[in-house]
Order: structure tokens, then sequence, then C-alpha cells
């Protein structure tokens, strides 16, 4: 794939945004996100202002299909999809080992991808992308967490740019069918504190639905603890089903395969998004160029109000701190 973008904050010009979605995809973009050409065009004009006035922002993606996932992440609310993309862009620097580096031609990447841990189902009559997690398939002796994390942030930012996902989200189903108590010891407390900002707040895409299905019973004390940790809104988007007889009471039955009773054995999709990832080596190191004075933001993982703010990304002054705060008079939202 080739990269037609740079991560200079001030280009000599912006990309023209051009639409890919279909007339479905439009009339949920409007419903559910109230984007129409005028609001889209005035929030990047905006964002983009944002950006190059930014005091500790150095380098930055600026092409409307990026900024976009951050727009219609916050329904195109802007200060909050400016907060946003500030974390994101301290989150990224803070945690190289989870974000940075990402190659999907890199042997432990390339290994967990042919291990069937992660499988794209199709899209679901809302428009969701339905994506299938098969825990057992993990194989918590040979990696670790920071790898899981790796890979699955590689999958986000890459699912990211598809408009389609950007406005509809996305489902996730993750089996734990015959894991071991091990698959959920690889969640230490340390690290979940950390975690929680980016998987409350900063994941790239919009996560719509999250089934667990078949959870054991010597791991529910675990999972109770780790949920401390997830923000109120995303956690009502969680849904335990003791069997797959209920799960699939919930779930589109034409996307899962005849393993779980269904009839899609199609790995068409899953393969399409797996070489798209392959394809996007040069977009991922790009990633990697932009840039943010970090020690302007050090004070968000204090752990001490991490822990208390049950996943929140620091206190407002400090993200006001930047520039986030001049749009704070805005009558946008």
């Amino acid at each position: 794939m080739t990269v037609t973008y740079g991560v200079e904050k001030c280009p000599a010009r912006f990309d023209e945004y051009r639409c890919s979605l279909s007339d479905k995809y439009r009339a949920l973009a409007l419903e559910q996100l109230r984007e129409d050409d005028t609001l889209r065009e005035q929030a990047l004009e905006a964002m983009r202002a944002w950006i190059a006035k930014h005091p500790y922002i150095r380098r930055c993606r600026t092409d409307s299909l990026f900024l976009l996932r951050f727009l219609r992440q916050r329904k195109f609310s802007i200060p909050v999809a400016c907060e946003m993309l500030e974390r994101y862009l301290a989150m990224r620097q803070t945690f190289p080992q989870w974000f940075q580096n990402l190659d999907p031609y890199e042997e432990d990447l390339k290994e967990l991808g042919s291990n069937d841990v992660f499988q794209v189902l199709g899209f679901d009559e809302k428009g969701r992308i339905v994506i299938l997690i098969k825990a057992k398939n993990f194989n918590v002796e040979r990696f670790t967490l920071i790898h899981l994390m790796r890979y699955l942030h590689m999958y986000a930012e890459i699912m990211a740019s598809d408009e389609r996902i950007q406005v509809a989200g996305i489902v996730l189903v993750v089996d734990c069918f015959n894991t071991t108590m091990m698959h959920f010891t690889l969640f230490n407390l340390s690290d979940m504190k950390n975690m929680m900002p980016y998987i409350n707040h900063l994941i790239p895409v919009r996560c719509k639905e999250i089934h667990v299905i078949r959870l054991p019973k010597m791991s529910v004390t675990l999972v109770d603890i780790l949920l401390t940790f997830i923000s109120p809104k995303l956690k009502q988007r969680f849904f335990f089903h003791k069997t797959m007889i209920d799960a699939k009471k919930h779930l589109d039955k034409s996307l899962l395969p005849s393993e779980y009773n269904g009839t899609n054995d199609s790995m068409e999709l899953s393969e399409a998004y797996h070489k798209k990832v392959f394809a996007a080596q040069a977009e991922l190191a790009l990633l990697d160029q932009m840039e943010i004075d970090v020690t302007k933001y050090s004070a968000m993982w204090n752990q001490n109000h991490v822990a208390s703010a049950a996943g929140g990304c620091g206190k407002a002054s400090e993200i006001d701190s930047g520039m986030v705060g001049s749009f704070r008079k805005l009558n946008i939202d």
C-alpha cells in the first residue's frame, strides 16, 4: 500500500476528502453521528487548525481519514475529538512497547496472525463488523500480554481506516472455551491500570458490544476485578453468556462458523483483512513518526489517580494545559 500522506502538522495543502461510504452508511452517519457534508468539512478544518496551533504536538497525520476516526468516535464533538487525539499521541509514546514498531512481518506478530486467534466474521444487519476472538488459540506459554496488545492494536489501527467501521463500529465475540487460568493471569493489576485509558477512551474504533462466551468459573472473580477498571459506559456494553445457545440469541447466526452451529465458514473477509494488515506495513511505520512533547502528559498515567478515576486519563487541568481548552467555549456539541 502506497502511503500518500505525511506527518507534517502544517502541510502546504490538505487532502480532499472523498467519501467511500454507501448510502446505507451515509444514512447511519447522519442518524448516529449527525454527520453531513457541512459538519464534516467544518470539523476537519477546525481540527487541523487546532493541530497547527498546538504547542506540544510536533508531528501528526492530518489527512481526512485519520482525523475522522476521532471525530466519528466522538460524534463530531470537536473538543472531545481533539482531546482523544492528544491522549492517543501521548499514550503511543509513553508505552512504545505496546504501540510502536508494529510490523506485521515481525516473527511474533506473524505467528499470532497464523494461530487463528482473531477472525473477522462479517458485517451484521446494523452495519457493524463482527470479530471473533478464540482465546484458547492464544498460546500463553509462548506469548505475553504485550504480544497480545501489540497484535490487537495493530489490527485496530488498520480497521480504523475503514469508513464503514468508523461509522458503525465493531462487535467483539470473545470465546473463552478451553481457556486456562494462565490466560487470565496475563492481566496483572499494574498493566491494567496503565491500559485502562487506552481501553476506555483511546481504542481507535467504536466498540459497540463485547460478548464473552463460556467464561470458566475459576476466572469469574479475576474478571470481576478486571472489570472494576472499565469505565461505566464501556461496562454496559459487556454481555456474558454461559452457553453458545444463549449467545446466539444476541448474535447474527448467519455470521457464525459451523463450529458454533452457524453457516458461515467463509474465511474470505478475514483473509482480506489479514492481507490488508500486511499491505499496511508502511502506514504502520509512519504512525511512529508522529510526535508530541510527552513530558507534558506524564501525570496522566500517575497510577494513584488513574485507579481512582476508574480508567480515566488524567485531570481535566492536565488536558486543558494543551490546546483542547481553547475549544471549550464553542457551542458545537
